[in-house]
């Protein structure tokens, strides 16, 4: 079974093509593999395995196979997630792309923060790839598929969102500056 971060590449190989920037098209998980293995990030053995992949790699993957740069923020806790929340906004009001969330025991993608200046509190759009039904909107929204998640609100498919003693990488993925 493929980790839910191997489907990043395409929502970001996606959504790169829905803005319209000149990344290509989305990776088959094969070919992400392969990636990997030309680079020298893992042995040959790999390709064709269901080992999972992080933040990191994805990041080589989105420079390599679409031309993404991306920046990486880490966050040793996962308690202190919030605290990065303005950092997070910021991304998305300067380069709008999705963010991956790896780390924990599961991996996200992040679609936007909601962050009160005044109160510090913050709200993450977490896009949980985790779902395996069909494209069924409304089950996808009642299961919290796709929803506004706060640190402490459970994961769609259970379990703590964000686990606190839990380190995560949030990769944000760069929009060429041509564009």
């Amino acid at each position: 079974m493929w980790h839910p971060i191997h489907k990043s590449p395409f929502v970001n190989g996606r959504h790169a093509v829905a803005r319209q920037f000149p990344y290509g098209s989305t990776t088959p998980c094969r070919q992400i593999q392969e990636i990997l293995v030309k680079l020298g990030d893992k042995e040959a053995s790999f390709v064709g395995s269901n080992n999972w992949i992080g933040a990191i790699e994805l990041s080589y993957i989105l420079d390599e196979y679409l031309g993404i740069t991306s920046k990486v923020l880490t966050v040793n806790r996962g308690s202190e997630i919030p605290n990065n929340a303005r950092a997070l906004a910021q991304h998305f009001a300067t380069q709008g792309t999705p963010v991956m969330i790896g780390g924990g025991v599961l991996a996200y993608t992040l679609l936007g923060v909601c962050f009160n200046e005044d109160t510090g509190e913050a709200a993450f759009l977490i896009l949980d790839p985790h779902y395996t039904g069909g494209e069924d909107l409304k089950k996808i929204q009642q299961g919290t598929w796709v929803a506004w998640k706060q640190l402490g609100d459970s994961a769609a498919a259970g379990g703590p969102l964000f686990v606190k003693d839990a380190f995560y990488n949030f990769l944000c993925p760069q929009r060429p500056r041509t564009v």
